[in-house]
C-alpha cells in the first residue's frame, strides 16, 4: 500500500450544496497542490511548504493542461498521521454536481491517484490501526441508522466500547489459557493447575457475557432491520387500501377485482420512531390458478416471518372459516383482527362502537372512510412498544458476522466446561480456549483473514 495513492467522491450523487473529493496516501499533497490556486488574498498567508494541517484555504482548482478553472472550493489538508486513514489526507470541497466532481475526480486520477473501491478509506484506517473491525464497521452502521436508537447503537461501537468489551472477555480467556500453558510447558515449576477452578470465571465471566451480546443481537433485529407487519386475509377485503394508509402512499393497486394482489408487496416507513416493514399480501382462498397458488404460498411464508399480523376482515361477510384457518397459521405471532368495511355491516350501528382505552382484539373501521384508523394505529403502536420494550436500552448490540463468532466462541466455552468436568488432557482444553479466542479476535479483526474484510469492505459505498 505504500506509495499507492486512491482518490474518490466522498457525498453522495444528485444536486446539493457542496460535495466532497477525498484523497489519501503519499501523493495527496503534490496532487493538491499541482491543480489548486489560493485566492489572491491568500497569495502570501498560502505557501506548499508551510501547509497547516487541518485548515481551509479557499481558492480554484484548474485543469493541469490548460489551467481553466474547473470550480472555486475550499480544501483541507490533513497530515498523517492525525487523519481518518493515517496517511496524509486531501479533501476538496466543491460546489455539487455530477458533471464538476467527475471533472475534479478525472483531473485528480490524471496527476497520479486512482480511483478508490468501495471501503477502501476505511480499510485503510483499520489497517494502519486507527480503528478495529468492530469500529470500521459501525460506520456502515451510522451511514445506515434510520432511528436515533439504531444511530446511538453504531455510536457506541464507533467510540470503541463494544470493543473494550470483547477486550475483557479475551484478557480473561488469555489469563485461563497462560495459566494452562504453564502447566504443560512447565510442570515442574508452575504452581499446580487446577481445572475446575476455573469454572466459575468461565460460566459468569465468559460465557455469560457472551450470551448477553447473542440475545442483544436477536432482539435488536428491530433496531436494525424493523418491525415486520403483515397484512393478511381474504381477496378483496381491504388489506392493499389499508397499507396504502399506513405508509401514507399509492404503494399496493387497488381496485374492485377480487386476487388484485399476487405477490407480496413491501414497504417500509418510520412509524412512532420504530422503522416498520409493511408487507400486503395476496388474497388467501381457494383457487386452481398456478399464479394465485404461488401467491398465497407466499403469504404463508410471510405470515411465518413476521413480528406482527394484521388479519382484515370483511365485515360484510358472515363465514369466518377462512379467517380461522389463517389464525392456526400465525401460531405465537401476535394478531390484530381488523374487521373492514363496517360501513357495509349488517349492524352497522353495533359493529362501530369501539372504546380505545379498552384496546379490543378486533379493530372494526372502514378503511375507505377512513373511520377508527387512529385507533388502529394506537393499536399497532401497543403492540410495537410491548416489543421496543424489551430491547436493550444501552450496551451494544452485534450485526449478523459478530453474532455468528460470538455463537462459535460459546460453542468452544461449552466445549472447554465439558473437557473440564471430563477431565480431558490439558492440551485439549487449551485447544478449545484458544479456538474461542479466536472467534473473539476474529471480530475484532486482531485476526480476521482478507475474505472476511473484503466481505464487510465491499458493503461500504465509494469515497467512505
Amino acid at each position: 500500500m505504500k506509495g499507492d495513492t486512491i482518490a474518490a467522491i466522498a457525498t453522495p450523487p444528485g444536486r446539493g450544496g457542496i460535495g466532497i473529493v477525498r484523497i489519501s496516501g503519499e501523493q495527496a499533497y503534490d496532487i493538491a497542490l499541482s491543480i489548486f490556486r489560493p485566492h489572491p488574498m491568500m497569495d502570501r498567508s498560502f505557501h506548499p511548504n508551510r501547509i497547516i494541517s487541518h485548515h481551509l484555504y479557499y481558492g480554484t482548482l484548474v485543469r493541469p493542461d490548460t489551467l481553466a478553472v474547473l470550480d472555486e472550493v475550499l480544501i483541507a489538508f490533513m497530515k498523517g498521521p492525525h487523519s481518518y486513514t493515517r496517511e496524509d489526507v486531501v479533501e476538496i470541497q466543491a460546489h455539487s454536481g455530477y458533471a464538476v466532481l467527475k471533472a475534479i475526480l478525472h483531473t485528480v486520477l490524471q496527476k497520479g491517484a486512482r480511483e478508490a473501491g468501495p471501503g477502501e478509506f476505511t480499510r485503510r484506517a483499520f489497517l494502519n490501526g486507527r480503528i478495529d473491525l468492530t469500529q470500521a464497521e459501525a460506520v456502515i452502521d451510522i451511514i445506515n441508522s434510520k432511528t436515533e436508537t439504531a444511530l446511538a447503537s453504531a455510536s457506541s461501537h464507533l467510540s470503541g466500547g463494544f470493543r473494550k468489551y470483547l477486550d475483557r472477555i479475551g484478557a480473561e480467556l488469555r489469563d485461563i489459557l497462560a495459566r494452562i500453558d504453564a502447566a504443560i510447558d512447565f510442570p515442574d515449576e508452575a504452581d499446580e493447575f487446577q481445572p475446575l477452578s476455573v469454572i466459575p470465571i468461565l460460566e459468569t465471566r465468559i460465557l455469560e457475557p457472551i450470551q448477553t451480546l447473542i440475545r442483544q443481537y436477536d432482539d435488536g433485529r428491530i433496531i436494525r432491520d424493523g418491525y415486520r407487519i403483515s397484512i393478511i386475509g381474504r381477496p378483496n377485503a381491504g388489506k392493499s387500501s389499508l397499507m396504502n394508509w399506513l405508509v401514507g402512499a399509492e404503494r399496493s393497486i387497488v381496485t374492485d377485482i377480487p386476487g388484485t394482489t399476487r405477490d407480496v408487496v413491501a414497504d417500509s416507513v418510520i412509524f412512532r420512531g420504530i422503522p416498520v416493514n409493511f408487507f400486503d399480501t395476496a388474497g388467501v382462498h381457494i383457487t386452481q390458478n398456478t399464479v394465485e397458488l404461488l401467491g398465497i404460498k407466499k403469504t404463508y411464508e410471510r405470515i411465518r416471518t413476521s413480528d406482527l399480523i394484521l388479519m382484515v376482515m370483511d365485515a360484510s361477510c358472515d363465514d369466518g372459516a377462512l379467517e380461522d384457518q389463517l389464525l392456526e397459521q400465525t401460531g405465537e405471532i401476535p394478531v390484530i383482527r381488523v374487521l373492514n368495511k363496517i360501513d357495509l355491516a349488517p349492524d352497522h350501528n353495533n359493529v362501530i362502537r369501539s372504546d380505545a382505552s379498552a384496546l379490543p382484539s378486533v379493530v372494526p373501521v372502514s378503511v375507505i372512510n377512513r373511520l377508527n384508523l387512529d385507533i388502529l394505529a394506537d393499536r399497532i403502536a401497543l403492540e410495537i412498544q410491548r416489543k421496543t420494550a424489551e430491547l436493550p436500552s444501552d450496551g451494544w448490540i452485534p450485526n449478523l458476522r459478530q453474532a455468528t463468532a460470538l455463537e462459535d466462541a460459546v460453542v468452544c466455552i461449552d466445549r472447554t466446561l465439558e473437557g473440564i468436568w471430563q477431565k480431558s488432557p490439558a492440551e485439549i482444553i487449551a485447544l478449545d480456549i484458544r479456538d474461542a479466542l479466536y472467534r473473539i479476535d476474529e471480530i475484532t479483526g486482531a485476526r480476521a483473514s482478507d475474505e472476511i474484510l473484503d466481505r464487510i469492505f465491499d458493503a461500504f459505498c465509494i469515497g467512505k
